[in-house]
């Protein structure tokens, strides 16, 4: 710990570069993300458009119907994202048991190997 602040100390200059970099990138990620937002922005008020446009008196009930449709699949795949992280959470429980296991057959051989040495 005291080799990292002791190379903070003395290269200062490094430090300066690695954080502008650093505040470099978090720019343009939240630049990227207004992106995304005004283009979701744009995509909702085109939709509401046609809706609007096709039929004017059904409109609402249309953008409503549409508004209801998209909750509902977001909320499938949701509970779809939901049950294969369930499922990854027990594969890898499973692969820390078939590790731990795998270690200590292997520290058992290892001790019955030096038992037969001596």
């Amino acid at each position: 710990m005291e080799t990292i602040w002791s190379f903070i100390h003395s290269h200062q200059f490094a430090v300066i570069a690695v954080i502008t970099v650093a505040l470099i990138i978090i720019y343009f990620l939240f630049k990227n993300l207004i992106k995304l937002a005004l283009l979701f922005l744009l995509i909702l008020i085109l939709t509401g458009s046609y809706f609007y446009f096709t039929a004017p008196r059904k409109s609402p009930d249309d953008l409503t119907n549409a508004i209801k449709k998209t909750q509902e699949q977001a909320g499938q795949v949701i509970d779809k994202g939901k049950g294969a992280y369930d499922k990854g959470k027990e594969i890898i429980g499973k692969g820390v048991e078939i590790t731990d296991s795998v270690g200590k057959a292997i520290s058992k051989d290892k001790d019955k190997e030096a038992t037969r040495k001596d």
